[in-house]
């Protein structure tokens, strides 16, 4: 389909097919179709499951009930991200964790270390696909391959057939639009694809790339690991307290979560909006009264805006609404203002 391969992570991927804009904006507008094979799939089942993936993982594995899933970060004891995760409860006593690409080894030997002793089964499914259908056309689309795929509800999960092909189908996505991803071996997933492209023909449905995938997300202040989180940043520096149930019970990195929280943070996920002087990236540094204060995780032009936006880690007493700031990238300086997350909500539809 003329993608410009890039090597991600060991996989070859496409990071555009026309132009990034252009992908973006069908995505906002019509539809989009990624290929996010490189995301890990590892299967976790048996008795024990649901108490051991609740011991594991800062969100409660309870809320995925039958057909439903949770979004959750593994942590360390030191309460830093390892990897943040979906958690898809598939069948009785079993669950599909999706992991990141970037990821996976090291998911997978903390996992089964800590299944050690316990009733469980822990299985990376590797020869699992996975493809997204994204953007307020996307339901439709998928309907016309498979018609029940309309009722599934927001972050359910069940499999359906597509002709005489069986995959997972999650009503979920990563770039603030309504959505589905399939989830099947890599030739099911052939097949699938197809006959999304065909059935979306009509409905300006466009393949999409990482390059837009990352617009997307960033438009939306979703995280991406080794940008907004890693192993030196809880949840709770990251904006994401969410995601901790404090009420469930015991997990691996509790205690020093709630040290943290008892303490106050040092430093914040904080937002911004350059007003001038180009577009900031990973890794530039935070400059407030001449002294670097953070650094920048993220950094994109938004075409939903027509605006140059990012994330960064500052001073918690620097992370509000308005702060001024400074961003030295290379030789360049830009200037900054913190701005309220998420930048970009679907506008709310006028009333006929």
């Amino acid at each position: 389909m003329g993608g410009k391969i890039v090597d991600f992570h060991g996989w070859e991927l496409p990071v555009q097919f026309t132009t990034i804009t252009q992908e973006h904006t069908a995505v906002r507008e019509k539809a989009g179709l990624f290929d996010i094979s490189h995301m890990g799939q590892v299967f976790v089942w048996g008795p024990d499951a649901e108490p051991f993936l609740q011991g594991l993982v800062t969100n409660d594995v309870r809320r995925a009930t039958l057909g439903k899933g949770v979004y959750a970060h593994l942590l360390n004891e030191k309460g830093g991200v390892i990897d943040d995760i979906f958690i898809y409860h598939v069948e009785e006593q079993k669950y599909l964790l999706i992991v990141n690409a970037s990821r996976r080894v090291e998911d997978v030997a903390w996992i089964q270390k800590h299944a050690a002793g316990k009733n469980v089964a822990v299985v990376e499914a590797t020869v699992g696909a996975a493809i997204a259908l994204q953007g307020p056309e996307a339901i439709a689309i998928a309907a016309r391959v498979c018609p029940s795929i309309a009722d599934l509800p927001r972050f359910g999960i069940a499999e359906f057939s597509i002709g005489e092909t069986k995959t997972l189908v999650a009503r979920t996505g990563y770039t603030g639009e309504d959505g589905v991803e399939f989830f099947a071996p890599a030739p099911h997933l052939t097949v699938v694809f197809d006959a999304l492209v065909a059935a979306g023909a009509s409905r300006g449905l466009s393949p999409a790339g990482l390059g837009a995938r990352d617009t997307l997300r960033t438009e939306v202040a979703y995280p991406l690991y080794g940008n907004e989180l890693d192993e030196d940043h809880t949840p709770l520096e990251a904006g994401l307290a969410w995601v901790v149930r404090w009420d469930k019970g015991d997990f691996i990195g509790r205690a020093a979560l709630e040290k943290q929280k008892n303490a106050g943070l040092a430093r914040k996920l904080v937002g911004f909006r350059i007003e001038a002087g180009g577009i900031a990236r990973h890794g530039a540094t935070v400059v407030v009264d001449g002294k670097d204060v953070g650094v920048v995780t993220s950094g994109t032009y938004a075409p939903s805006l027509s605006a140059a936006i990012g994330l960064a880690y500052v001073p918690a007493a620097l992370a509000t609404v308005g702060q001024k700031f400074q961003i030295r990238q290379g030789t360049r300086e830009m200037s900054a203002i913190a701005v309220k997350l998420p930048f970009y909500a679907k506008p709310v539809p006028a009333k006929a």
